[in-house]
């Protein structure tokens, strides 16, 4: 009986370590996992601080670096950069010189406008001048003596050509449109200061009186009549100015073949 109770306690002494043996096992595994795990942590921490300190210092490193100089452009892009700019200043020179031709033809036009009203002007008071005897009648004075408001007699001599065959019809014809040409080109019948051989004044001469022949010398012929788009004149004939006037005059006589009053300006 003592023998078989000592082998009961000996088999039961030799089966606990088996039995607890298992568990103690499981035990370990789990704190292995667990330091392994912390482990891991560590190291994720770690290596994030470290990344942030190197961001860090390369931060510090680009704040405390100098800027580095720019490189200089190559010798063909400094050519382009060089042709870009001179067209520019073209283009600006361009600008202003159109900016000063608009800003002078304003001016220019300014100008016409008050040449006009001056015209207009002194055309009203020549319109309500008191009319010359010579002008007052179809019979004007003749005098051998050059005075006020007479004309010249008829020359001594016989007439060796054949009087002008004259019509004012050509008024009608556009080629003829000197108004509308004077309109383009103002400057062409703008021929200044008129000189009165006689210092008489003006009086508006009507086709069939005569002038004296001081006033159709040649210093007062229009020697290019298409030049202000008036017809060529016939033989014997001339245009010629007579103050704002552009008179035909017959040069044997001095009669007044045609006129157009206000010509010039």
């Amino acid at each position: 009986m003592r023998k078989l109770l000592i082998s009961i306690l000996l088999a039961g002494a030799a089966a606990s370590p088996a039995l607890a043996g298992p568990h103690h096992d499981d035990t370990d595994r789990d704190q292995a996992r667990e330091e392994r795990a912390q482990a891991r942590e560590e190291r994720q921490q770690a290596g994030q601080q470290s990344h942030e300190e190197r961001s860090n210092a390369v931060e510090r490193q680009s704040l405390a670096r100098p800027e580095r100089a720019e490189r200089a452009p190559p010798p063909q892009q400094q050519s382009f950069d060089r042709q870009v700019r001179v067209q520019q200043m073209n283009v600006d020179r361009d600008a202003r010189r159109d900016a000063r031709d608009a800003l002078r033809d304003d001016r220019r036009d300014q100008r016409q406008q008050v040449v006009e009203q001056i015209r207009d002007n002194r055309e009203l008071r020549q319109s309500t001048r008191p009319v010359p005897n010579v002008l007052r009648t179809r019979v004007p004075v003749v005098s051998n003596v050059p005075r006020v408001g007479t004309q010249p007699p008829l020359p001594a001599q016989v007439r060796r050509t054949v009087a002008p065959q004259w019509s004012t019809s050509w008024r009608n014809n556009d080629k003829y449109d000197w108004y509308n040409h004077r309109r383009h080109h103002r400057s062409l019948f703008h021929l200044g200061f008129y000189y009165d051989p006689f210092g008489w004044g003006y009086s508006p001469y009507q086709i069939g009186w005569r002038l004296w022949p001081s006033y159709y010398s040649s210093r007062y012929w229009i020697n290019d009549p298409w030049q202000y788009r008036l017809p060529y004149a016939p033989p014997g004939t001339r245009w010629v100015r007579y103050y704002d006037d552009a008179v035909l005059v017959d040069m044997w006589s001095g009669q007044v073949v045609d006129v157009i009053y206000n010509f010039f300006w």
